[in-house]
């Protein structure tokens, strides 16, 4: 009997390694998500971990600090978990991904923002002496939504126009646009500071 029982414990142990396998090797995207939307949380599992880096770029590049990067890591694939079965798109993942992850990252900085308003009334001046960099960060976090989006996916994400316009669903026309009026903005406000 304990023979028995020895063979059914390592054909079990191979069934599980043989579906991980699988799962890395050979499922697409729209494989896992498919189980996924199914219940098979293993699937899900694999969608982290092959996003799970490009979350985290996404997140720092937004928010600028490894730990809050991390959080927001994780609070995306628990959101993308809880939603996974409103999907439409299955081969949007890579899009879908980012598009929770810009939201949550927008929603963390709005939060600062009126945290930061709140704490003092006269709105933080950047002091002559800090270095450009620094300054130049504070003035795009103070930039609207849509035009900030942009010069970080642009400048701090290296993405391209198609890319920016693909993941903003916007025409690329419009990416343009936006990048060429918070750049000027942006000049603005330096000449203002000099």
């Amino acid at each position: 009997m304990e023979v028995f029982q020895l063979v059914n414990l390592v054909v079990a142990g191979v069934k599980i390694a043989a579906k991980h396998i699988q799962l890395r090797l050979v499922l697409s995207d729209s494989q896992l998500i498919a189980r996924a939307k199914g219940g098979d949380d293993d699937a899900f599992g694999e969608i982290v971990k092959r996003y799970q880096g490009f979350v985290y770029r996404q997140a720092w590049g937004y928010l600028q600090n490894d730990e809050a990067a991390k959080d927001a890591t994780q609070d995306v694939f628990v959101t993308a978990y809880e939603a996974v079965a409103y999907l439409r798109n299955d081969s949007a993942l890579r899009q879908w991904l980012y598009r929770i992850c810009r939201n949550h990252c927008l929603n963390i900085i709005r939060r600062a923002d009126i945290e930061r308003r709140s704490r003092s009334e006269a709105p933080h001046k950047a002091q002559p002496d800090l270095p450009l960099r620094v300054a130049l960060r504070e003035m795009i976090s103070t930039l609207d939504d849509r035009y900030r989006e942009v010069i970080i996916l642009r400048y701090y994400q290296d993405l391209t126009y198609d890319e920016i316009a693909q993941i903003l669903d916007i025409p690329v026309t419009t990416v343009k646009v936006r990048l060429f009026r918070a750049k000027n903005k942006l000049k603005k406000m330096l000449g203002e500071s000099s």
